[in-house]
């Protein structure tokens, strides 16, 4: 205690540097309780091991000349399931579309997107509207966000080719889900490989650790924000 009084009262001696500490702190600690609240909200995992043809048994779209070469990956996944009941009674396929056009707009808003639109052309920085996003229906070839192009399509769930922007990334995939199980529950989930060769020493970018927490927390805050606005639609249709 005394030491923390030791700190208060320099702090208070000099005011410039406690208003420094205030605007940082902040943040921060706004920053941290949000990670800890959405990892609460959502099922999440993730690994970084070699990568195998294991990982096709939910993203199909990996080539194979990717599995027979010498390759590390990042893998992870958030998942997240609400009743059947509070959605509207749409196909899987047209809820991904809905869910996808929501979440790809309000990624546009957040800081990551602002650095990947400062990298892209001006044709690619078109792909960040939300007057564009809304027009997509996300088929093959379908591109969004600059980096991410459709490159495979099943009922309720679109895979993303991830282009590679810096780095020492080979290459990548974003699969986003939206898929029954049973007749009572939706589950909405989110999933991200990236690979690189497995000697190299650097490190990608989901792997360092400041990047990787900004990652969990668009993906996880995106998973919320994507099931609340489906069960919005649902509420809308009943009013």
């Amino acid at each position: 205690m005394n030491q923390l009084n030791h700190y208060v009262s320099y702090l208070t001696r000099y005011p410039r540097l406690l208003a420094s500490a205030v605007l940082i702190g902040v943040p921060v600690a706004n920053a941290l309780y949000m990670h800890w609240s959405l990892s609460r909200f959502v099922q999440h995992g993730k690994e970084l091991k070699r990568l195998t043809p294991s990982i096709k048994r939910t993203i199909s779209s990996i080539p194979d000349e990717a599995l027979s070469s010498d390759y590390v990956m990042f893998h992870d996944w958030a998942q997240r399931s609400i009743p059947a009941s509070k959605v509207p009674d749409l196909s899987s396929d047209q809820l991904v579309i809905l869910y996808l056009r929501h979440n790809m707009s309000c990624f546009a808003r957040l800081p990551q997107a602002y650095v990947m639109k400062a990298l892209a052309n001006p044709e690619e920085r078109k792909t960040f509207e939300p007057s564009y996003i809304n027009t997509l229906n996300f088929k093959v070839e379908d591109v969004v966000q600059g980096m991410y192009r459709v490159i495979a399509r099943s009922e309720g769930k679109v895979e993303f080719e991830i282009t590679p922007l810096l780095g020492v990334m080979k290459g990548g995939r974003l699969v986003i889900a939206v898929e029954r199980n049973g007749d009572d529950e939706l589950v909405c989930s989110s999933e991200t490989v990236v690979w690189k060769d497995a000697g190299e020493k650097e490190l990608m970018h989901l792997e360092k650790g400041v990047v990787k927490w900004l990652h969990e927390i668009a993906s996880w805050g995106l998973l919320r924000e994507g099931t609340k606005y489906l069960m919005s639609l649902k509420k809308k249709t009943e009013v």
